[in-house]
């Protein structure tokens, strides 16, 4: 334990000497009243020393009490701390989804967004990120391991997913007070939508794989993406779904993609569910999955646990600990004793 302001009590410490030193006596003087002669023989009982005996031994407890209260009060003043530092280390895993949002892709989204709130609770501890893509990716939700705020984000997505589907697969009208729903289908994913076109996946995956922090100065951290597309390329790609996977391979991350059926989602076709599933597995070295939700993500969560974690270093941080407790106390049982003293004590 340490001392915040250690000159209080430097000061609370010179006040108590000096009350120590302080002649409280009465001058010697009468100004008011009349002298009683002969109180020598009053002086000589015993009743009488007996009574100026117990006055001052009762003052110089009062007088040491209060020493004493100055002196606690002082340590109240100076605030009594420990001041420790720790490292928040943790060992977990970063986790980014990748979605493609385009109009195609909302029936399945929407269902794959709701097995994403369901494993969110196997994998807690380890950070999670959402990344949206169309024509371009945005990073939604930031690595976090702040699950409230995750399933806030899932949520959004999901309302925004719905709201398509019961339009029929058209983004539905909306008036200025429904700015979520702009920001959300015509902001940063759409970004240079007549010129390049739309469901740019090699941009997507290239986009998530470079949303990690941290990724060319900690070859180690175990990183992993789960991404789903009905690969039903719709313009022209800056990096190409076999370019993206291999970078995917030269920094070791693991992949886990998805790809709805043709009869799920008839946007796809066998040719592009055969192209993905060979650039996952063959340049990403990653999962593929396509048709059953339930049993993919059963599959996911189990292959994310047998994966390793490793350490998350953060800065150190330093928590200082007040402990005012006993002194507070302290000082408390000692005026409950002053008190009595002046309100029980006859002399």
């Amino acid at each position: 334990m340490e001392l915040m302001y250690p000159i209080a009590i430097i000061i609370c410490l010179a006040l108590s000497i000096a009350l120590l030193f302080i002649n409280f006596k009465k001058k010697k003087e009468y100004t008011n009243g009349k002298k009683v002669a002969n109180t020598k023989y009053i002086r000589e009982t015993e009743y009488y020393k007996l009574k100026v005996k117990r006055y001052k031994i009762i003052s110089k407890i009062i007088k040491v009490l209060s020493v004493i209260c100055i002196i606690i009060a002082g340590i109240l003043v100076s605030r009594p701390i420990t001041i420790q530092t720790r490292s928040e280390d943790k060992y977990n895993r970063d986790i980014l989804i990748g979605l493609d949002i385009s109009t195609s892709e909302c029936d399945v989204n929407l269902e794959l967004v709701k097995k994403f709130k369901k494993i969110i609770p196997s994998i807690k501890g380890d950070r999670i990120g959402i990344v949206l893509y169309n024509t371009a990716p945005i990073v939604y939700c930031p690595l976090t391991d702040d699950y409230d705020y995750i399933n806030e984000c899932f949520d959004i997505i999901q309302n925004q997913l719905q709201k398509v589907v019961d339009n029929n697969g058209d983004v539905p009208p909306f008036d200025e007070e429904e700015i979520e729903t702009f920001t959300f289908w015509y902001g940063g994913t759409v970004a240079n939508s007549e010129e390049r076109g739309s469901s740019l996946v090699g941009d997507g995956l290239a986009g998530t794989i470079y949303s990690f922090p941290d990724l060319k100065t900690n070859k180690d951290r175990t990183r992993i993406i789960i991404f789903a597309t009905d690969n039903a390329v719709d313009g022209t790609e800056t990096v190409t779904l076999e370019e993206a996977c291999t970078i995917c391979k030269k920094y070791k991350i693991n992949l886990y993609a998805y790809c709805p059926t043709v009869e799920m989602n008839t946007y796809t076709s066998s040719r592009k569910i055969s192209s993905y599933k060979k650039a996952v597995e063959q340049k990403a070295g990653g999962n593929f999955y396509t048709g059953n939700l339930d049993q993919m993500s059963t599959n996911i969560v189990n292959e994310i646990k047998e994966t390793k974690t490793s350490l998350l270093k953060t800065s150190k941080k330093t928590f200082v600990t007040d402990h005012p407790e006993i002194f507070l106390i302290s000082i408390t049982i000692l005026f409950l004793i002053l008190i009595i003293i002046e309100k029980r004590v006859k002399l």
